[in-house]
């Protein structure tokens, strides 16, 4: 299931719904409807991984939009955005697209989501990855979680591009949301990952752990940003405290044994 499948599938269930930034996919019309309404937006590869491709896009004022690939920021008037974030994409490969529409081709390649504020620590943004996993004839169980916080002057939280990990707990305790329950947000994690583990196994029975990239809001609100069939482990190893990779190490060792 590449990003697309994943958002609509999810999108059907009603408990799931209201946690997911609202998605389209990439047409001129997507573009400026979704900045229009969400003010900013986030264009990702439908099959990317590792932050490779993704594109922020803000308003900005007297009629234009800022774009943010990794540190480089540019700015373009609204009614030029598309054809610039178009050049941004397809690049070097325009010239050799004569005859296909371009337009089907970035809908198929490109999904825009709503950007969801997410709350900072020292001032860069941070979201979280949730570990599911199961055994074979067994509930799902949270066995991990870690803030990524990205590296100075990045809008996203990728490994790749020198994000932090750091305990969840010890990020919360340096956000906005430090008056807020701990407790309780983290609660709220675990009920959302669980709900999203139990939905992807009614498409995928054979599902067995799901790697989920999740966030607050300023408001303390969870919010799915992505989910992972295939999560690496290794950023479980950046943390001192092994007891987590231990914990899904086991997990998948007694997986393996059933």
């Amino acid at each position: 299931m590449n990003k697309w499948e994943k958002y609509t599938f999810l999108h059907g269930e009603t408990q799931i719904r209201s946690m997911l930034p609202e998605t389209r996919l990439m047409t001129a019309d997507h573009v400026q409807g979704m900045l229009q309404k969400h003010g900013s937006i986030i264009l990702k590869p439908i099959d990317g991984s590792g932050g490779r491709g993704v594109i922020l896009v803000s308003s900005a004022e007297n009629g234009r939009s800022l774009i943010q690939i990794k540190l480089t920021k540019q700015t373009a008037a609204n009614r030029d955005l598309f054809s610039v974030l178009t050049n941004e994409i397809l690049g070097d490969f325009l010239p050799y697209l004569n005859g296909m529409d371009i337009n089907q081709l970035l809908a198929s390649s490109y999904i825009i989501q709503q950007r969801i504020p997410l709350v900072e620590a020292d001032h860069r943004p941070f979201d979280i990855r949730v570990m599911v996993q199961r055994k074979s004839d067994s509930p799902w169980t949270v066995t991990g979680k870690l803030a990524k916080l990205a590296d100075s002057g990045y809008a996203i939280t990728n490994v790749n591009l020198g994000a932090s990990i750091l305990p969840v707990e010890t990020v919360l305790a340096r956000s906005l949301l430090r008056e807020h329950s701990q407790k309780k947000l983290l609660s709220q994690l675990d009920q959302a990952a669980l709900l999203v583990a139990r939905r992807f196994q009614q498409k995928l029975p054979v599902i067995r752990e799901i790697g989920l990239d999740m966030c607050f809001d300023p408001q303390g609100n969870p919010w799915i940003i992505e989910a992972n069939f295939k999560p690496h482990d290794y950023l479980f190893l950046a943390l001192e405290d092994k007891t987590m990779y231990q914990a899904i190490q086991e997990y998948r060792q007694k997986e393996g044994e059933n």
